[in-house]
Parts: structure tokens; sequence; C-alpha cells
């Protein structure tokens, strides 16, 4: 086995483990009051603030169609405002309310303080050591680039195990 089959395949398996146990939970929080596509619109506008339709759906990684439900979801929720453009009077700028913007703060305390809860069972060495790795494990992995699925390694075959 390869180096880089090694690395995709403990790095699927830690996914699958942050998946179960960190971002299920998570879910379920934002759940109560939100469907994850909406915490996710809400999330983006509220660190990004005004944006326009065509940029939000690219960053949702959605077609204008499916945004455009989801956003008709928030506007009647009053958790986002449309706006037009003051360059181009077809297009629509979302924005997000002051009642949104509580919302991603509550959400976002309450999945805080659940992951500060379960870190806090890891030893304090340990908890210093996965800082770094975290930190290192990030700027490796912004080198990252997506492909366009041309590479030859990434199409041998699937995840399983060997």
């Amino acid at each position: 086995m390869s180096q880089l089959e090694k690395v995709a395949r403990e790095f699927r398996n830690l996914l699958v483990f942050m998946k179960t146990e960190f971002f299920r939970p998570a879910d379920h929080i934002t759940r109560s009051r939100l469907s994850p596509a909406q915490f996710h619109t809400l999330s983006i506008l509220y660190r990004q603030g005004l944006m326009p339709m065509s940029d939000l759906a690219g960053e949702l990684k959605v077609s204008k169609q499916q945004l455009t439900q989801l956003i008709g979801k928030l506007l009647e929720s009053n958790l986002v405002l449309r706006k037009p453009d003051p360059h181009d009077r077809r297009a629509v700028r979302i924005d997000i309310t002051p009642e949104g913007r509580k919302i991603v703060e509550t959400l976002g305390a309450e999945i805080k303080q659940n992951l500060m809860e379960k870190l806090r069972l890891i030893p304090p060495d340990d908890l210093g050591e996965l800082e770094h790795l975290l930190s290192r494990m990030n700027t490796i992995l912004k080198k990252c680039q997506v492909t366009d699925g041309s590479d030859p390694e990434m199409q041998k075959g699937g995840w399983e195990d060997e």
C-alpha cells in the first residue's frame, strides 16, 4: 500500500470518527431550530455579511433554484432579508437579520460547549499535542486542491481497507 493510500485511509477513518462523535451531535443541536442547510447559510452570512444570491449559491454549492427555496424559508422566519443590488436591478443580495445573528450565536455557543465537554476528557499533555497537530493539519491541508477526478491514484478504487 502506498503512502498516499495509507494517508487516505487514515484520513477517511478520522472523518468517519469526527462525523460520528463531533459533527452529528452538532447537527442535533442545530436541528432543533434549523435544518443543516439553513444553519450553514446563516453561518456564511454571519461571517461574510451581505451577499449576492449567486455568490451565496456558489459558497453553499447549490443551484440558484435550491437556494431560492432555502432563502424563502429563512425569509418566512425573519432570519434573512432580501435587498436589491444597487448596481444591477435584476440581482438580489441576501443579508442576515439581527434575529438570524442571535440564532447563529446561540447555536454556535451550544456547539462549542458540547465540543469543550468532549475535549475535557483528554489529558492535558495530549490536549497540548492535539492543539499542535490540529494547527499543523490545518496548514498542511490548506495545500490541497480540489481535483477534477483526473488523478489516477483516486480512480483506482473506493475507500475499502486493504
